[in-house]
């Protein structure tokens, strides 16, 4: 009997599994999609009368509306859909949020595209914490604001360098083209990894001096065992939905104390395996762990700033 590579047998029986692996064949848990309406932020419509109670009663004795937790951003709507306040519930009272525009030689000033509310949220979480998770569809802004941000602590000597965890598999049902050649940073380069440095940066040349000289250090999930960062890093995580529970949990424990750690990726619509889909997905699951703790911070973008071509292309 020799098993065919490709061929994945579904069991949550362990007696199964087990009579699975030895002969060779792989297996997987079934896929078991769990709703999960958390965002980061919630949104609350008032009418005059309730804005009043809010500000006399919740705001100033400073207490938790609809379970806030601490972290969580609020977007105060009033009762012609506007808004007209933002906080973030730091656990203790509402601090409105930070509106900041990071910025660098190579990025300019970062600031939030057509004053999008969720991209200013974004940003003052990046400012708060020392985790920050940035959910959304390609071309929502994650790396745009992602980038901009590290490459400002990075001028200012706030962090030495930028880490960049990466799991480079392919993309789902698309064929993969075997092993390259070269040097580990040559192959990931050559890798989605690779195209999104250039895209960002806008010079292979650029990324391959920052490389050179330490300031951008890629690092594939399958060789960070055992690495610890440095002081004062700043570690990114690119493409997070494609990673297990057990990949998200090694990565989190390469954090140092003094380091800041970046995720992003789209749970929606850009899971690549099966083994990363469902209640097994690492992003996901930090999410749930993390959430409400005083070092997290998590927001979902929700515009896509792309050409015309992919905001229609988004709905296929």
């Amino acid at each position: 009997f020799q098993p065919k590579e490709d061929i994945v047998f579904v069991t949550s029986d362990i007696t199964c599994k087990n009579i699975a692996t030895s002969l060779g064949i792989k297996t997987s848990k079934p896929i078991i999609e769990t709703k999960d309406d958390y965002t980061g932020f919630m949104t609350v419509k008032y009418d005059d009368e309730e804005l009043a109670e809010f500000y006399s009663h919740y705001f100033f004795k400073n207490i938790p509306v609809n379970n806030i937790l601490p972290n969580q951003y609020l977007i105060i709507k009033d009762k012609n859909d506007l808004i007209i306040d933002q906080y973030r519930w730091d656990g203790h009272s509402y601090v409105k949020i930070t509106k900041i525009k990071p910025e660098s030689k190579i990025f300019g000033k970062v600031g939030p595209i057509e004053s999008d509310v969720f991209q200013e949220l974004a940003l003052d979480c990046l400012s708060h914490n020392q985790i920050t998770m940035l959910r959304g569809k390609a071309g929502s802004g994650k790396s745009y604001l992602s980038f901009g941000y590290m490459f400002n602590l990075l001028e200012k000597g706030k962090i030495d360098k930028i880490i960049i965890f990466a799991n480079p598999i392919a993309t789902r049902g698309a064929c993969k083209l075997g092993y390259y050649k070269g040097t580990k940073d040559e192959k990931l380069l050559d890798s989605q990894v690779g195209n999104f440095l250039v895209s960002k940066i806008g010079d292979k040349g650029q990324v391959l001096n920052y490389i050179s000289n330490g300031t951008i250090v890629l690092l594939p999930i399958s060789d960070i065992r055992g690495y610890e960062t440095s002081s004062a890093s700043g570690v990114y995580i690119t493409e997070a939905q494609n990673m297990s529970i057990d990949m998200m949990k090694l990565a989190l424990q390469r954090i140092g104390d003094d380091s800041i750690l970046i995720i992003d990726g789209d749970l929606e619509t850009q899971v690549d395996d099966t083994l990363f889909a469902g209640d097994n997905n690492g992003m996901k699951r930090v999410s749930e762990v993390f959430r409400g703790r005083d070092c997290y911070g998590e927001v979902e973008l929700k515009h896509i700033y792309r050409s015309k071509i992919a905001e229609i292309a988004d709905k296929m």
